[in-house]
């Protein structure tokens, strides 16, 4: 008994995220991600996880006005924060939803 309450006493704790930091990243993402892009009407895409090895997430951003083809793909940082767009007008998502 004395040698499982140490076991479990030095293990380290599991984290795991809340709902709600769950729920600020992913805002947080969106904001980085829009702001970059530079899109006066935009409709982000839902966010696209990787690995943790990787560090980042993407995001399409595309403009919400009829007809038009514009959008920007965004890879953000996880570590620095950043977020990193180019043109990617022939790719399309699925808009978050509301």
């Amino acid at each position: 008994m004395g040698l499982a309450v140490v076991v479990l006493w030095a293990a380290p704790p599991a984290l795991a995220s809340s709902d709600d930091a769950w729920a600020e990243f992913d805002s947080r993402v969106t904001k980085a991600c829009v702001q970059a892009s530079g899109i006066r009407n935009p409709r982000p895409s839902t966010i696209v996880g990787f690995d943790d090895r990787v560090g980042m997430v993407a995001m399409l951003v595309s403009d919400r006005k009829r007809g038009s083809t514009l959008s920007k793909l965004c890879l953000y940082d996880k570590k620095t924060r950043k977020a990193f767009v180019d043109d990617a007008e022939t790719w399309s998502a699925p808009p978050q939803a509301r």
